[in-house]
């Protein structure tokens, strides 16, 4: 699992500089991020704004914007957070190298969580060379401490765990030597990283172990984001120990938290968890309650960070665009529209290309659907006895029919589920709203742990995949047989399919056929009108 909050601390350090009534400033500056802006969002950005009002130096300029820019990474804004990092290095530049390291390690750290890997690596590079610059040793090795850290959330996020935990040693022996201010704080962010890596490796007991130094460390602090995460890395613990009880009075604590604060990924990750809580304890209602908060935070978090990336490529065409204009000459000119012109024939050879393959994709489906029809027999009788539906799995001649010692349940069992799902897709009962897998597994006479098996082993797919893929071809068929349903809109065809939102529908029909429902509607349309025209000829 990828972990998504990067705590980036670059901008966090108080660093001794001759300026206004700095202590003051500090002290304002940390309550601000640590405590404020769990509280009330709205009034810590207020706070930044006004710090940078009053700032004098470009140091404390930049440090104001990058305040700003922390709090709206907090909410998941990250053009927001980009956008007022990039001000402050343009503030700071040949100002402060100190500041600029941090700037930009920030700048790295960012553009690595959306995925622009080759920008991130840019700014990382930046880091170490800015750095190599400074000339005080004290805050080089703390520079270094940060970029060990960022170099541990890395390793994390791709599972690498031994090489996590050897940057994080390595981060807080920088940390040590330089027992700065927010000294506790950032040691109590790697025992919380430590404690992560630990889960991730399934070492319990060590894990525990971290976790209780962070929180040692953190309980003098007001309530703020990362004692929310430890809180959060208790419950994860504990579940694996399964010990639900300790889970859930950690759960309720990180969510307690959570609650009050506008972090995004902290949600998100709080969500995660009591899913899985709530999962083990076989709780459905909370569970559909929980996951459905998580997909409004996860729907929110990605189109934040697609709408950043589709305004950055933008910005970027309108910068070339200008430099083109302005900077080349005329044979220049000439080259870029030929080359310009390849592009666009090559786009276009590409495009058609494309839309091929779409309209391949769709007719497939179409004719996969006509099979299915074809292949569909009203009459259907099993050859198994009707009373095989309820199947007594102590009855000692059932066992005897067990296929294997690795089998889950009996042969008989396995054939009564498999026809009770058949009976269930003719049904069309899939398109309830609110159907979920104790449902269905009440309807087949089994249990949900049966019931999971048989779909994952004979479907391919889990219970929420295969539901949606059953209510997909359910509109798709309808549509095709029933010029009624071809005037609807796509929200209508969401809710006659039992979809609970459009956007849920869309991304479910994508799964199911590579295409958008749009596309594929508008396609099938358009291929009809054609087959008519060609009939009344």
């Amino acid at each position: 699992m990828k972990f998504l909050i990067t705590v980036n601390l670059f901008f966090l350090t108080v660093i001794c500089i001759s300026a206004q009534n700095l202590e003051n400033y500090n002290l304002i500056y940390s309550k601000t991020f640590l405590e404020t802006s769990q509280k009330d969002f709205n009034k810590a950005l207020s706070i930044a704004d006004s710090l940078f009002s009053i700032s004098e130096t470009p140091t404390l300029k930049a440090r104001s914007l990058m305040l700003s820019a922390s709090l709206y990474k907090q909410s998941g804004e990250i053009k927001n957070a980009v956008d007022y990092a990039l001000k402050a290095e343009s503030i700071i530049n040949g100002n402060d190298d100190v500041w600029l390291a941090k700037i930009d390690g920030f700048l790295a750290s960012q553009y690595r969580s959306l995925g622009l890997l080759n920008k991130s690596l840019t700014y990382a590079n930046k880091t170490i060379d800015v750095i190599k610059r400074i000339n005080n040793p004290v805050i080089e090795k703390q520079l270094m401490g940060f970029v060990l850290q960022e170099k541990a959330y890395y390793e994390y996020g791709v599972a690498n765990y031994q090489k996590s935990i050897a940057a994080i040693r390595k981060s807080q022996s920088y940390f040590d030597k330089n027992t700065q201010q927010n000294y506790d704080f950032l040691t109590a962010n790697n025992e919380q990283l430590l404690g992560l890596n630990y889960t991730g490796l399934k070492d319990y007991d060590k894990a525990l172990f971290y976790y209780n130094k962070a929180l040692q460390k953190l309980n003098g602090m007001p309530d703020n984001f990362l004692k929310a995460l430890v809180y959060n890395g208790f419950a994860q613990v504990y579940m694996g120990k399964k010990d639900l009880v300790k889970a859930k009075e950690n759960l309720d604590l990180a969510e307690k938290i959570s609650e009050t604060s506008q972090y995004l990924d902290l949600k998100n990750e709080i969500y995660k968890t009591s899913k899985k809580y709530y999962l083990l304890k076989e709780d459905f209602k909370k569970l559909s309650e929980v996951t459905m908060k998580n997909d409004s935070v996860s729907e929110r978090i990605e189109n934040n960070s697609k709408s950043f990336i589709n305004d950055s490529y933008n910005n970027l065409e309108k910068k070339n665009r200008e430099v083109e204009k302005t900077a080349e000459s005329k044979n220049s000119l000439i080259f870029i529209i030929g080359g310009l012109l390849i592009v666009m024939v090559v786009y276009f050879i590409m495009y058609r290309k494309y839309q091929k393959r779409k309209i391949d994709k769709i007719n497939q489906v179409i004719k996969n659907l006509e099979i299915n029809t074809k292949s569909f027999d009203p009459d259907y009788v099993t050859s198994k006895n009707e009373n095989e539906d309820h199947i007594d799995e102590n009855d000692p001649v059932a066992v005897t029919e067990i296929k294997d010692e690795s089998s889950l349940m009996t042969e008989a069992t396995e054939m009564m589920i498999l026809k009770k799902l058949e009976k269930f897709e003719k049904s069309k009962q899939f398109i309830r709203n609110g159907i979920s897998l104790p449902f269905l597994a009440s309807y087949c006479n089994t249990n949900t742990k049966y019931l999971s098996y048989i779909i994952n082993r004979e479907k391919k797919k889990d219970f929420n995949n295969y539901i949606n893929e059953l209510r997909v071809l359910f509109i798709i068929e309808k549509v095709k047989n029933d010029p009624v349903y071809r005037k609807f809109k796509i929200a209508t065809l969401a809710e006659e399919a039992g979809f609970s939102s459009q956007s849920k529908f869309s991304t479910a029909f994508k799964k199911v056929t590579d295409v958008s429902p749009s596309e594929f509607f508008r396609h099938f349309l358009q291929s009809i009108t054609k087959d008519s025209e060609i009939m009344s000829e």
